[in-house]
């Protein structure tokens, strides 16, 4: 017997470290995991979730859990949520302890969070991947503010082969006033420019000062949202679909590596 679920990696709406108010969108690089019966080896980020599962649900959870991961590590594109919020909502479906994608992001959340991993849990970044489209969260409260479709945009994304640089921290953190507006706008319905807004305040707060170029680049030649993901260290740009040529040829003569993709709708509106 076995189970598997896909979860996606994601990009940043709103950063969630200022405010507790978070965004993400959901995008096709997929996480692939299969849980089974029986015992291996797993790294130590799947040894921390198994083991914390096996304390709250009291078994003596038994299983090998193999993870394919399209997602660069420490990229800022939500690689840790997606894997553990994979893992978690295979493994209960795997005991037969429910189908609730939203459960599954919120233990990821308490888990990322345990780990250390993540500084708010990342609620936003977990529900995005479990349940596609883009989705507004109060990631104190672990509740959904508001989930929508992305449409159909071309993003393209690269950076994330930088080193991440977490040193300015507390200068994001000392934004909260300016964040809990710029949600507001978001959520609103101005994503895009909450977006750009949010990217270009990570890039300053950490010291991304190279990205900097790259999401004014981005939007001169017509990006509807462009900045860095999550705390970096990956520049992200939205475009609509065949407009993305001259800020690839950019990409190419600057970084010299990218990835192309498009956003992962919802199944259904939560």
């Amino acid at each position: 017997m076995s189970v598997e679920c896909v979860s996606y990696g994601g990009i940043s709406i709103i950063n969630a470290v200022p405010a507790w108010l978070g965004g993400a969108a959901a995008v096709n690089l997929p996480v692939r995991v299969r849980v089974a019966r029986g015992l291996c080896e797993h790294d130590e980020f799947i040894t921390f979730i198994i083991n914390y599962l096996r304390d709250i649900f009291n078994t003596d959870l038994e299983v090998c859990i193999h993870v394919d991961s399209q997602i660069p590590r420490a990229s800022g594109l939500k690689s840790n949520s997606a894997v553990a919020v994979a893992v978690i909502h295979a493994v209960k479906r795997f005991l037969g302890l429910g189908d609730d994608p939203v459960d599954s992001a919120r233990l990821a959340a308490l888990i990322t969070r345990a780990h250390g991993s993540s500084i708010t849990g990342a609620f936003d970044d977990a529900s995005a991947a479990i349940l596609g489209g883009i989705v507004l969260t109060d990631n104190k409260s672990m509740s959904i503010i508001k989930h929508l479709r992305a449409g159909d945009f071309t993003v393209v994304i690269t950076g994330y082969r930088e080193g991440k640089n977490l040193m300015g921290i507390d200068r994001l953190r000392a934004l909260s006033s300016i964040y809990t507006p710029l949600f507001e706008m978001a959520r609103n319905g101005d994503v895009w420019r909450a977006a750009t807004i949010n990217g270009i305040l990570v890039a300053e707060s950490l010291g991304y000062y190279r990205a900097l170029e790259t999401i004014s680049v981005a939007l001169r030649l017509g990006a509807l949202a462009s900045g860095v993901s999550g705390n970096g260290p990956s520049i992200y740009a939205v475009f609509r679909p065949g407009e993305e040529g001259p800020f690839i040829d950019y990409i190419i003569n600057s970084w010299g590596y990218y990835l192309t993709t498009n956003f992962v709708e919802p199944t259904r509106l939560m």
